[in-house]
């Protein structure tokens, strides 16, 4: 009898320590902390109290150009890829604008994709690639840039995820936001899986959930990168950010909401349980903070605060040089005619970009979004409609 008990502990315990690892909430706080009360933020600040200047890319508007919903739209040193969702394409255009080219491969031949994944510009612009996203079946295009040559074509893990970057290290980072995956044939919520060599090497921050294949993320980009090529990331409950490097993350700032935070840990529950209380538990706090930029001349994040049953965007920007901050629900831009406002956020209205480019803050405005009427003509920019293609924004900060 003694034995059996014996036994019954052991298994107990076994099954206990599994569960500690399968799920677990860890709050990493990093050294640098700063301290946010959603209810300090003004009501709207300035753009001319944060940028000297504003430039247009009007992105041309033809019938060979003509973009659905566009996914993500990345700025490079000669080119602007626009990567359009619905239509499966990559849209090519120069940086005044003007449409040069598209990468156009949907189908089932042996150069073709079937579903267009995640997109990757190479430093240099020689070639781009493409994820076809297929589960267990995916693979990974490159192509060369701007002919569209299939250079290489080759089997690939890829995981769901919400987005991916590829790191300095050649290292696919997936932000999962804790969709099922399924890592050396165990289910697992972790909130980045990693690909490197086209397999499935490792997660980070594990943990195990019940999702009922139901899942949801509040943003459509937890990736930003700097000037020095570096990536971070942000995680759905978690007011920490990350720097990813050498398949790692190492925190480097924390959002302290103090008594006005979200209850984080309830990221360990069901997705159901986790809806429940969102919609009902949550006003008045402050949840989901993403660091839209970290570079030497400027921080930006952005997080969600609920008044009056509403999730309202808050942003905070700091001029690292100036030591100038600031926190606000709204920025008026009082420098041209259009747009009335601007997001400094890297997943407005789910285009994801850049925040910063060069010196220059940048936002993505969609004509449809800022149009009430079907057509307008504005002093800096000419005529717009309201089916035009988006518009890129480049603000040049002040020191």
């Amino acid at each position: 009898m003694k034995n059996i008990i014996l036994c019954l502990l052991f298994f107990i315990t076994v099954f206990y320590l599994h569960s500690c690892k399968k799920k677990t909430f860890t709050k990493q706080i990093a050294k640098k902390v700063i301290t946010i009360n959603p209810n300090d933020a003004k009501q709207e600040v300035y753009l001319s109290e944060l940028v000297d200047s504003i430039s247009y890319i009007k992105l041309e508007t033809n019938p060979d150009c003509i973009m659905g919903k566009v996914r993500e739209i990345i700025i490079k040193g000669k080119y602007i890829y626009a990567v359009d969702q619905s239509q499966m394409q990559v849209l090519v255009f120069d940086k005044k604008g003007k449409f040069i080219s598209k990468l156009d491969k949907k189908g089932k031949g042996p150069d073709e994709y079937s579903l267009l994944g995640p997109v990757f510009i190479s430093d240099d612009e020689k070639y781009i690639e493409v994820i076809d996203l297929l589960g267990d079946k995916s693979h990974l295009f490159k192509y060369s840039n701007i002919e569209f040559d299939l250079i290489d074509r080759k089997d690939f893990s890829a995981p769901s995820a919400n987005s991916c970057r590829k790191g300095n290290d050649n290292i696919y980072y997936f932000s999962t936001q804790q969709i099922d995956n399924s890592i050396k044939g165990e289910i697992t919520n972790a909130d980045i899986v990693m690909v490197e060599n086209s397999k499935i090497k490792k997660a980070l921050f594990e943990k195990r959930i019940i999702t009922n294949n139901m899942t949801f993320s509040p943003t459509s980009e937890t990736f930003t990168k700097n000037k020095k090529n570096e990536l971070f990331v942000s995680l759905m409950y978690n007011n920490t950010f990350f720097k990813l490097s050498n398949k790692n993350a190492y925190p480097i700032l924390t959002v302290d909401f103090g008594e006005y935070s979200i209850n984080n840990s309830i990221g360990l529950k069901s997705t159901s349980d986790q809806e429940k209380y969102l919609e009902k538990d949550t006003e008045g706090l402050a949840s989901f903070p993403i660091l839209n930029a970290n570079d030497s001349n400027v921080l930006a994040f952005s997080y969600y605060f609920k008044e009056n049953l509403k999730n309202n965007l808050h942003q905070y920007i700091k001029l690292k040089k100036s030591k100038k901050v600031f926190h606000t629900k709204e920025i008026v831009n009082d420098i041209t005619s259009f747009p009335n406002n601007v997001f400094i956020s890297s997943y407005f209205y789910a285009v994801n970009h850049e925040v910063l480019y060069q010196d220059f803050l940048v936002d993505i405005v969609l004509p449809w979004y800022h149009l009430k009427e079907e057509e307008i003509k504005v002093k800096e920019i000419g005529e717009i409609k309201i089916n035009d293609n988006p518009i890129i924004l480049l603000m040049k900060l002040k020191e």
